[in-house]
């Protein structure tokens, strides 16, 4: 009898063993479990390293180094998060998503001005104040109504600095893909760059943003509702300009119990401007180990030309990262002007070999010759 709960033990053993030196490549969609309807952006994470899932809640994701310590979380403001045990099986996986229906009471003197306060006070110990090497994936497109004109996607090295230092950030191509549909005049078009160096600048560390303590007094906060984000209590606020100084309007979701703002969707006023006709940012974060990291950036804006409206998005996301002592060395660093460059003839998701990227939408690959 003992020589068969040994038998046991060692097969389960290296059945642990199997998984935890084994890559795992994890597919699969991200659900609403009552309307079966997808989840765009839901976050997709393991330890450190995560993804997002497209508009059509589809996502893929390949873990080098498994382990036992930890399993694989989905999480979604609004919904219950679930965590999954990795398996040496698990693609096409189906993980659908409980709203979550219970909060902690609202304490009604706890005003938007008073959470903002906290917001600030805890700045400087919620986000990421140490070096930062991120692997990410970029794309960036534009449509017309009724067909796509442009598709690009990257892989990226970006070593973002302190916001201490007085050191810029650098980005560097991994590999790059992209296709025009359409003859567009893209030195014309800003953030039609190729590498989103200002996608990585998020409103937590932007100077002139709307976070910074120094600008908070030129806009009116107020507390529209209460939301749950990873079984915690979240607040959701509206912002306006205050004055002339305050230069954007949106929403807030600030965490209760770190007091960090973990989710921004912003407008900037654009009355001025003679390019935009509307434009988007949206940025979320995760929390890792106490410190809440810039996980996905999008930006979205429309224009009309020749009476023809374009629309235009980028999004970033952060797949992993690491906290770096200095500057890396990189031997492919871009420019501010630079632009995707190798026209692709096949989009295959084969392209991406070893990176974590996010998988396209049916209506982008529909638009493209597949190999």
């Amino acid at each position: 009898m003992k020589n068969l709960f040994l038998s046991i033990a060692l097969v389960v053993s290296s059945l642990r063993v199997a998984t935890a030196n084994t890559p795992v490549l994890v597919t699969g969609y991200v659900m609403d479990a009552q309307t079966h309807e997808p989840l765009p952006f839901a976050n997709v994470i393991y330890a450190h390293i995560g993804t997002t899932t497209n508009f059509d809640g589809e996502f893929v994701l390949l873990i080098d180094n498994p382990d036992q310590e930890h399993e694989l979380l989905v999480k979604f403001i609004g919904y219950e998060s679930q965590s999954i045990p990795l398996s040496k099986n698990m693609n096409d996986i189906h993980i659908q998503m409980k709203q979550s229906t219970e909060f902690l009471d609202d304490i009604e003197v706890y005003s938007a001005e008073l959470i903002m306060k906290d917001v600030n006070n805890f700045h400087q110990i919620n986000y990421e104040y140490g070096d930062q090497l991120m692997k990410t994936y970029y794309k960036e497109s534009v449509n017309t109504p009724n067909e796509c004109a442009y598709l690009a996607e990257g892989i990226f090295d970006i070593y973002l600095p302190t916001i201490y230092s007085k050191e810029k950030s650098i980005v560097e191509a991994k590999k790059t893909r992209r296709k025009e549909f359409l003859s567009l005049d893209s030195l014309g078009i800003p953030m039609f760059n190729g590498h989103a160096s200002d996608m990585i600048q998020s409103a937590t560390r932007r100077e002139d943003s709307f976070l910074n303590k120094d600008n908070m007094n030129n806009y009116v906060y107020s507390k529209e509702s209460i939301t749950n984000y990873d079984g915690k209590e979240v607040f959701i606020l509206k912002f306006e300009p205050r004055n002339k100084k305050g230069n954007t309007r949106g929403t807030l979701y600030v965490d209760s119990e770190t007091k960090a703002v973990i989710k921004a969707e912003y407008f900037p006023v654009i009355d001025n401007q003679i390019f935009w006709t509307n434009v988007k940012w949206t940025e979320e974060y995760v929390h890792i180990d106490g410190t809440w990291y810039i996980h996905t950036v999008s930006y979205s804006g429309t224009w009309d030309h020749y009476g023809q409206t374009y629309s235009y998005k980028a999004l970033l996301v952060v797949t992993d990262f690491d906290t770096v002592s200095e500057a890396p060395q990189m031997t492919n660093a871009l420019h501010d002007d630079a632009i995707f460059f190798h026209e692709a003839t096949g989009f295959s998701e084969n392209f991406w070999d070893d990176h974590n990227y996010v998988k396209l939408t049916l209506k982008e690959k529909n638009a493209l010759v597949m190999e």
